[in-house]
């Protein structure tokens, strides 16, 4: 009987596009279930950034006998794992990594409830489903539409927020499933350990020794003096050392995030790390700041706003439009700052969000853990080590260190993991020993008066990456130490002149670029792309109607052929349509910059479209 996972050639564990963590994280499922039969569930450790997504789309194979079913905790993580394993896309995972050639992608759906139907549901390999369509008192859930056995393999990412009861259910339901639980912490929200068998971790620090994720600094501003007004009695005035006596840590810190001195503090000194940031090579890195509630959120925008720079704001209470517009915005580079409420969390990438501002006291390792991590994807396309350093910048009465120790034990051993890996010692031969206070819970606030201070930097140590960033620095600075001195100017107007060296070139008349740009897509899809399409394949031909083509068949292209008559229209309103899914609103807003990737985006999905005709006209 035909098995798609046993029977499909997968190149995994040979395979040099694939991570080393990939590969070991899926030998140890398949020797957990393959090899040794066991039936516990087994657990993963994977840090934010590492490939997580990748390794989900290798587990099923070889080990997975029948259909496996993805469990993500929310939208976001939902629709990350979904976009990475696309196979309507030219670069979904299986493809960019080589894991598996185009003929042999596998049936993937996403629940949807009743819409989804009974018939769907068998042809796939793979579901994906949020964990609320999972709920049993609903008729739609799949608990109570399937047999027991439908499932062969039960996959759940972001794991630490199990046991709900949703997934116990599902779990308990479909009980002869191998079930696979992936998180990058073994703690679950409620601070127990995930159950299940731990069959690989893989450290941060060891993603920090390989750099696939990036390095770390903190920054804290410390105060030269702080003053607390309590109970609105302008007339006394507290010092810090005074509240101490009264209040705890916590209420300190609560009321230092409220504090609008104190804020102000925090924005101005993230935008001068953001600038230095993006001096480095002119890449467009970015703040994500959190911010305790929404209108906490508000405040902290309009602090940015009076820096002059682009500003967003992201939270639950904002309609599906108002947030797809923000995330659009984020992805395609059109903000400097997002403050952020309870959103962006697990599941969510964008490698240039480079500095992480923190204005809310965090009191656990798990929601802390989380925001880091929205600030450790690696970026690839970059010669400048300091493009890879992440960093982290609060106020130092929010009282975030012990929060940090874990990060400062990791980074110190991805140091000692790269200089291990410049000495082989397989070859060593076996020598000889020689001996020779409780919290309180109060709820009252009071105002913060904050001075001027300075900031604390710490690494924790020098790491082969920061110390490049800082070469890199340094001679930078040289250059326009000299060039001040050469033209006898100011450093500050021979930072101007040597910016503007570097970037003249590329732009003398931007409105002639943008102009230039937005015809040259619209003439390379018309003159370009799809003349050749229709040459090679014929189109449109009699005998068969492009609008059964599979091209057509995903929700967000189904309705062309609908209004499309003219097959070859069909086609130029297809690739409108993605740049627009992928880049985001009317061509006439673009950016510059967007002209430019949405060049390289049709590159790539003109080769997959190529594929996919072959396929369709083949079957003839």
């Amino acid at each position: 009987m035909y098995n798609y996972f046993f029977d499909t050639p997968a190149n995994i564990l040979e395979n040099e596009k694939l991570r080393e963590p990939q590969k070991q994280a899926y030998y140890k499922v398949y020797e957990h279930f393959i090899q040794e039969s066991k039936t516990s569930h087994a657990l993963l450790v994977i840090p934010t950034g590492v490939g997580k997504t990748g390794i989900i789309g290798v587990i099923p194979y070889n080990i997975c006998n029948g259909r496996a079913l993805i469990i993500t905790p929310q939208l976001t993580v939902k629709d990350t794992v979904i976009d990475s394993l696309n196979t309507e896309n030219h670069d979904n995972f299986w493809l960019k990594r080589e894991v598996l050639s185009d003929k042999h992608l596998p049936s993937i759906i996403e629940y949807e409830g009743n819409k989804t139907t009974d018939e769907v549901l068998k042809l796939a390999d793979i579901v994906i489903i949020n964990i609320q369509k999972l709920q049993e008192r609903l008729a739609s859930s799949l608990i109570n539409r399937l047999t027991k056995d439908f499932f062969d393999m039960i996959i759940i990412d972001e794991a630490h927020h199990s046991p709900a009861n949703t997934w116990v259910d599902s779990i308990q339901y479909f009980s002869n499933a191998k079930v696979v639980k992936l998180t990058a912490t073994p703690y679950r929200t409620d601070r127990r350990k995930i159950s299940g068998e731990l069959i690989y971790n893989y450290k941060l620090s060891q993603a920090m020794a390989y750099d696939y994720i990036k390095s770390l600094e903190m920054h804290e501003f410390i105060p030269d003096e702080l003053t607390f007004i309590m109970d609105n009695d302008e007339t006394k005035q507290y010092t810090l050392e005074e509240v101490m006596e009264l209040k705890d840590e916590e209420w300190i810190s609560r009321n230092v995030a409220y504090s609008h001195e104190c804020s102000s503090q925090v924005v101005k000194e993230s935008i001068d790390i953001l600038e230095k940031q993006k001096s480095i090579s002119g890449l467009p890195h970015m703040i994500i700041a959190v911010a305790c509630g929404i209108q906490h959120a508000n405040q902290i925008s309009k602090l940015y706003e009076e820096h002059n720079v682009r500003v967003g704001i992201i939270h639950s209470n904002m309609n599906a439009g108002e947030i797809e517009t923000i995330k659009s915005n984020i992805s395609n580079n059109r903000l400097d700052v997002i403050v952020n409420v309870g959103m962006l969390g697990e599941g969510y990438d964008h490698k240039y969000l480079s500095v992480a501002a923190i204005f809310r006291p965090f009191r656990s390792k798990l929601p802390y853990a989380q925001f880091i991590g929205r600030i450790l994807r690696f970026i690839p396309d970059t010669q400048h080590a300091g493009d890879n350093i992440g960093h982290i910048i609060s106020h130092k009465h929010l009282y975030l260190e012990e929060l940090w120790k874990d990060y400062k034990i990791e980074i110190a051993q991805s140091e000692i993991i790269r200089n291990l890996q410049e000495q082989d010692y397989s070859e060593f031969e076996e020598r000889g020993s020689s001996e020779g206070s409780p919290h309180n819970k109060d709820t009252d606030t009071a105002k913060v008066l904050s001075s001027r201070g300075r900031i604390s930097t710490d690494a924790y140590l020098e790491t082969e990456l920061l110390r490049k960033a800082r070469e890199e620095t340094e001679e930078i600075n040289k250059k326009i130490a000299e060039l001040s001195r050469i033209l006898n100017v100011s450093r500050q107007e021979a930072k101007d002149i040597l910016k503007s060296q570097e970037t003249k070139s590329k732009l003398k008349r931007p409105d002639k670029v943008y102009n230039r740009d937005r015809r040259n897509i619209d003439l390379r899809i018309k003159e370009d792309i799809v003349p050749e399409l229709a040459v090679k394949y014929s189109i449109p031909r009699v005998n068969k109607t492009l609008k059964d083509c599979r091209l057509f068949k995903p929700d967000k292209y189904s309705w062309i052929p609908t209004n499309i008559n003219n097959e070859l229209g069909m086609l130029a309103v297809y690739f409108n349509t993605y740049l627009k899914k992928e880049i985001g609103g009317s061509r006439e807003k673009w950016l510059i910059s967007d002209f430019e990737r949405a060049n390289e985006l049709l590159d790539k999905q003109t080769e997959f479209v190529d594929r996919i005709l072959e396929e369709y006209y083949s079957k003839i």
